[in-house]
């Protein structure tokens, strides 16, 4: 019966956001872009990562997390209001313009990345599930298909096209999501009624490498930056008002998310975490999850590729200040995506670009410092310029020391 119950809710969650309105309201596809990057990539692998670290105290660390990524969003949406106006003028605001250049050069670097990396984990996934060996190349044969797929889309339809991309994949993963989290309370509840204990096999780790790992860990839940280049389609104010729906919308369900799945978490391998295993895992709770977290994996790992493409896309318009247009950007960004999927590892290098997210925030912080001084006689002056160096002084140690978790 749950297992019916939890088909019908998916389908009719997914009814809800296929509705015309919704798929057509302007300020919906403007949180789409920053919604999929920022749970595309994390949401299923979150909650055993944190186990995997701190164990029981998991839901309170998610909770921290979120909190500073919504306050380093709050460092971008002062930038796109304050900052993207000095940038017109790079003779007028050189150090403004220089420090935002080379943390572009640091994100640029990041989503080539991001997206070879995401859509080469798609395509992993996909193949291993129907039983195809990597013996002649065929998940990167499968990856650069699916790039080109992405690019020629934006190539052709620009950003419209790609949002619609992103629009179908989140309505799919957000309606199966939906179903999960009620599926996994009714476990929880059955849990608790028969008062067992969590119990987690980790590691013994100290304090300080657990503090590399969570560092690491609050790169899982970045993303929302993609909004700061979405300003060919939207105005300021609404990408600020879209990036903060979307942060909003992330984090109440990587923090239900993370609560929930602790009972199921605790059955796992915590020290070798698969997303396949993670999706069989939820079996526990009702045997139709798996089949439909399969599906719920491949959307997340599409759309995040997707987000990732319109944010470099929109990156490389701005760099060029309009010299290349978003539509050419993804064609650029896709190559060199294809590119180090066929020569690269993309494990190894996969640590250097989530420094680069990192250094990127570093360097709006920065950014955000340097503009907050010209409005110094503002009364939130030195309440934004604390909040900036403080955000400031723990993405370096971010950058520093941060064990990335992809």
């Amino acid at each position: 019966m749950l297992n019916i119950i939890l088909v019908v809710i998916a389908a009719v969650v997914l009814l809800f956001m296929f509705h015309p309105r919704l798929l057509k309201n302007v300020s919906w596809q403007a949180t789409l872009t920053p919604l999929s990057s920022i749970i595309g990539s994390g949401f299923l692998i979150i909650a055993p990562m944190l186990a995997s670290v701190i164990g029981v105290y998991s839901p309170l660390a998610v909770i921290v997390i979120v909190v500073l990524a919504y306050a380093i969003g709050g460092v971008i949406r002062f930038n796109i209001i304050h900052a993207e106006p000095l940038l017109h003028d790079k003779n007028a605001h050189p150090w403004i313009y220089k420090i935002d250049f080379v943390a572009n050069a640091a994100l640029s670097l990041a989503y080539v990345t991001a997206v070879a990396f995401y859509l080469s984990l798609l395509s992993s996934f996909l193949l291993n599930y129907l039983g195809f060996v990597d013996a002649f190349g065929w998940e990167r044969t499968l990856t650069t298909i699916i790039i080109v797929f992405i690019a020629v889309t934006g190539f052709l339809r620009g950003l419209g096209g790609l949002e619609k991309l992103e629009a179908y994949a989140m309505s799919v993963q957000l309606s199966i999501v939906a179903a999960l989290l009620i599926g996994v309370a009714v476990y929880d509840y059955n849990f608790v009624q028969s008062e067992q204990q969590l119990v987690f096999d980790i590691q013994e780790r100290s304090w300080m490498t657990k503090a590399f790992m969570l560092a690491g860990i609050l790169l899982v839940v970045q993303g929302f930056e993609t909004s700061r280049f979405l300003g060919e389609k939207y105005h300021a104010d609404m990408r600020v008002r879209t990036m903060r729906r979307a942060q909003l919308i992330s984090g109440v369900l990587y923090v239900v998310s993370v609560i929930v799945l602790m009972p199921i978490v605790q059955h796992l391998d915590l020290a070798h975490i698969r997303i396949a295993d993670i999706v069989s895992a939820t079996g526990l709770a009702a045997t139709a999850l798996p089949l439909m977290l399969i599906v719920a994996a491949i959307m997340s790992q599409f759309s995040a590729g997707v987000a990732d493409t319109v944010g470099a896309g929109g990156l490389a318009s701005e760099t060029s200040r309009g010299r290349l247009s978003s539509n050419k950007g993804y064609l650029v960004v896709s190559v060199f995506a294809i590119a180090l999927i066929w020569t690269a590892d993309l494990l190894e290098i996969i640590a250097l670009a989530s420094r680069a997210f990192a250094l990127y925030y570093l360097l709006q912080c920065v950014v955000a410092l340097f503009v907050n001084h010209h409005h110094r006689e503002h009364k939130a002056y030195w309440f934004r310029f604390g909040n900036f160096a403080t955000l400031a002084t723990i993405l370096v140690f971010v950058v520093l020391f941060a064990i990335p978790a992809e």
